[in-house]
C-alpha cells in the first residue's frame, strides 16, 4: 500500500522523469497545492477587476492605469525589494508574509462598496490595486529564491509546467463559474464576492506555501555587508549586471516584445464589454477555455522547452500571441471570444515557460533575488508605458485600432527573440551549467 507522498512522487516522475526524495516530493505537492489557490485567484479578482472597473464605467485611462500603476511602483520598488529580500535567511517566511500583505488589497476593493458611491470606486479601486506592487516587489524576489532551493534543476523546467498546468486548470474551471455567480447576483454584490473569495484564496495559499522546507538562503555578499557603506553596497549590487553579459542580452532582447505585450492589455475587458456586448458568463466561458489552452500549453511547451530550447519556444509562442489581438478584432460577435482565447491560452503559455525559464539559467544562485529584482524592474518599465501608449492610441483611433497596432507590434517584437542566446552559448558562460541544461 503506497502513501499519499508516494503516489505523489510517482506522478511527478512520470512527468519530470527523476525520482525524488521526501523532501523534495513535499515541496512539489506544497507548491502545487498552494498553486492551485494561486489558480482561483486568477480566475476571480484578476480576471474580473478589470471587467468590474468596465462595467462602472471606467475610461480607457483609468482602465490602463489598473495595469500601469502597479508596474510605476515595481520600477522604483523591485531593486530595493530584491536587495531587502537578499537579507533574509528565512526565505518561506519573507514570501508568506509580503503575498499576504500585497494580497490583502483583495479584501480592501470588495470592502470598498460599503463605504463609497460607485462613482469614485474606479480610482480608489486603482490606487488600491497599484500600492499593493511594493510589498509584491519583496514577494517576487523571495519567491523565486524558494523555488530555485525547493526544485532540483533536473526536473524544474518539467515541474514548472505541471505546476502551472494544474494551476491554470483550477482558473479554467472558476473563471467561468465566478462568471454565472455575478450574472445571477446584484451587479456589485456578486464581484463583492469574488474578490473575498480571492482573498480566502490567498490565506490559503499561503497556509501551504508556509510548509515548504528549504535551507537557509545565503547571499554572496552576506558576510561582507556589515563592513560596507550604503553607497558602495548599492555599487556592488549593480556590479554584478554588468559582469553577467548574456543576461543584458535577454533584457535588452525581450525589451520589445514586454513592451508591445502590454499596448492592447488593459483594453481587451474594455473592447468584451463596449464593442462585443459580452456578458460576465460569456467572458467567463471565454476565460475557461483560454486557461484551459494555457494548461495544456504549459504542460507542452515544458516538454519543447527542454528539447528545443527556450529561444525557439520563445520565437514560436511570441509570433503566435501576435496573432491574438488580431483575431480578437476580426471576430464578428461575442459567441467567438471562446475561439480566439484558446490561441492566447496557447501561446501564453509558451511565452511564460520560455522567459522564466531563460531568467533562471542566467541568473547566479547566489545573487538570484537581486537578477529577479532586475528583470521585474524592467517587465515593470514596458509595462507601464505599454498601457499608456494603449490608452493614448485607444483615445485617438479607438479601442479596435488599438488592438490592431497592439497586435503589429507583438509580431514586431517576437523577432527580436532571435537575438536570445542560444543552448550552447548559455552553457558555456553559466557559472550553474546544471541549472542551465535543465532550465533552457
Amino acid at each position: 500500500m503506497h502513501s499519499p507522498s508516494q503516489h505523489f512522487s510517482a506522478l511527478i516522475r512520470s512527468f519530470c522523469g527523476a525520482t525524488l526524495d521526501a523532501v523534495t516530493a513535499r515541496n512539489c505537492r506544497n507548491l502545487i497545492i498552494s498553486g492551485s489557490w494561486v489558480g482561483l485567484i486568477e480566475g476571480g479578482i484578476v480576471t474580473y477587476l478589470p471587467v468590474f472597473l468596465a462595467r462602472l464605467g471606467a475610461s480607457p485611462t483609468m482602465m490602463s492605469l489598473l495595469t500601469a500603476g502597479q508596474f510605476l511602483v515595481g520600477m522604483i520598488a523591485y531593486i530595493p525589494g530584491g536587495a531587502y529580500a537578499e537579507r533574509h535567511t528565512d526565505q518561506v517566511r519573507l514570501a508568506n508574509i509580503s503575498s499576504i500583505i500585497a494580497r490583502s488589497s483583495y479584501l480592501l476593493i470588495a470592502l470598498l462598496p460599503l463605504a463609497f458611491e460607485k462613482t469614485v470606486l474606479p480610482p480608489l479601486a486603482v490606487t488600491i490595486w497599484t500600492l499593493a506592487a511594493i510589498p509584491t516587489a519583496v514577494f517576487v524576489p523571495s519567491f523565486f529564491t524558494v523555488m530555485q532551493q525547493a526544485i532540483p534543476v533536473q526536473i524544474r523546467a518539467q515541474f514548472l509546467g505541471v505546476r502551472w498546468a494544474i494551476m491554470t486548470i483550477i482558473s479554467a474551471i472558476s473563471v467561468p463559474l465566478f462568471g454565472l455567480l455575478l450574472d445571477y447576483t446584484p451587479f456589485i454584490l456578486g464581484y463583492q464576492l469574488v474578490f473575498g473569495l480571492s482573498f480566502l484564496a490567498a490565506v490559503l495559499h499561503m497556509v501551504h506555501f508556509g510548509q515548504i522546507h528549504v535551507p537557509p538562503f545565503v547571499a554572496d555578499s552576506q558576510a561582507a555587508r556589515g563592513r560596507r557603506s550604503g553607497l558602495e553596497g548599492a555599487r556592488v549590487f549593480l556590479r554584478s549586471f554588468a559582469e553577467s553579459p548574456l543576461f543584458v542580452r535577454y533584457s535588452l532582447a525581450t525589451l520589445v516584445f514586454r513592451l508591445a505585450l502590454y499596448v492592447p492589455y488593459a483594453l481587451f475587458s474594455v473592447y468584451w464589454v463596449r464593442d462585443l456586448h459580452a456578458s460576465d458568463t460569456v467572458i467567463g466561458l471565454r476565460g475557461g477555455v483560454g486557461y484551459a489552452f494555457l494548461a495544456l500549453g504549459y504542460v507542452l511547451w515544458g516538454r519543447w522547452s527542454h528539447r528545443w530550447g527556450d529561444r525557439i519556444v520563445l520565437l514560436l509562442s511570441g509570433l503566435a500571441f501576435g496573432l491574438y489581438p488580431l483575431a480578437t478584432v476580426m471576430i464578428p460577435s461575442m459567441e467567438w471570444l471562446s475561439a480566439v482565447a484558446a490561441l492566447w491560452g496557447f501561446a501564453a503559455s509558451g511565452i511564460d515557460i520560455g522567459l522564466f525559464a531563460m531568467m533562471m539559467a542566467l541568473s547566479p544562485e547566489d545573487k538570484r533575488p537581486r537578477f529577479v529584482a532586475a528583470t521585474y524592474v524592467l517587465s515593470s518599465f514596458t509595462s507601464f508605458i505599454g498601457p499608456l501608449l494603449g490608452a493614448a492610441l485607444a483615445e485617438s483611433l479607438g479601442v479596435r485600432s488599438c488592438l490592431l497596432v497592439g497586435g503589429g507590434l507583438q509580431l514586431l517584437g517576437a523577432l527580436f527573440f532571435l537575438w536570445l542566446p542560444g543552448r550552447e552559448e548559455i552553457l558555456g558562460q553559466n557559472p550553474d551549467k546544471s541549472a542551465g541544461r535543465a532550465a533552457i
